[in-house]
């Protein structure tokens, strides 16, 4: 009988140490792939955020602050925000699930409360520019302004009558260990082209930047940019046109 248990017992310690190999590996595959799959579905959303703020930049005056907003409550089922050291997304099933995420103040503000640094959506207009524009101006009150709303202005073709702009999500990985793993990956530019996300990079002049912070306190943040198009429908304060086109 001792003899028969003794290779039984053999391969039972065999299966338990391959085991403990390749469950941590199956785990992390599982975990990044989910991961992975979250960043996706967070591109997809950026690019459908970019294009209402757009909208809004449209209708609203090229109003930043506003196209944030509505970027921001397009994004909000993705957004994640910090729960006691935990990632925590929270319901947006319903109309009144979604409402009481947003008035969270971090959503409201568009703001990061254990990050300040970072804005959950950032808008850059990327044209028309200012010189673009610049002689299609009324004066009205001491202020200068781009009548887009008069159809002999807005209806012209050229970039000189859209609003161009680039939004970028600032994306909070939700999936431990995974979350530390990709990022540093990001940094390392080995995903980028594949998942269209903001170019980091530790190159040869690596610095370090306000990510490199955000991850050293434990929050893991990638950059996904979104860029949308649209006819300008109101009009625009001159001072509100950029002077250079800073878009990526």
């Amino acid at each position: 009988m001792r003899a028969a248990s003794g290779p039984s017992g053999n391969q039972s310690g065999q299966v338990e140490v391959e085991t403990a190999v390749v469950l941590p590996v199956a785990v992390f595959l599982l975990l990044g792939l989910i991961q992975l799959g979250l960043l996706h579905q967070a591109r997809i959303i950026a690019e459908y955020a970019a294009y209402r703020a757009a909208r809004i930049g449209a209708v609203y005056n090229m109003d930043t602050g506003k196209m944030e907003a509505a970027a921001v409550a397009a994004m909000l089922p993705i957004l994640s925000y910090d729960n006691g050291g935990a990632e925590v997304l929270a319901r947006t099933d319903t109309a009144s699930n979604w409402a009481r995420k947003y008035m969270k103040p971090g959503f409201r503000m568009n703001r990061m409360l254990d990050m300040p640094m970072f804005k959950y959506a950032e808008i850059v207009i990327c044209g028309p520019l200012k010189k673009d524009v610049q002689s299609l101006t009324y004066t009205a009150e001491g202020k200068q302004y781009v009548p887009f709303d008069n159809p002999e202005v807005a209806g012209g073709s050229g970039a000189k009558t859209k609003l161009r702009v680039q939004l970028t999500l600032n994306y909070r990985l939700i999936i431990p260990f995974a979350d530390w793993v990709i990022y540093r990956m990001w940094k390392g530019r080995e995903i980028t082209e594949d998942l269209h996300l903001d170019m980091g990079g530790r190159g040869p002049s690596f610095s370090f930047d306000r990510y490199d912070m955000a991850a050293m306190a434990g929050v893991h943040i990638i950059p996904i940019r979104a860029q949308y198009a649209m006819k300008l429908h109101s009009d625009v304060p001159i001072d509100r046109f950029p002077g250079s086109n800073s878009c990526e």
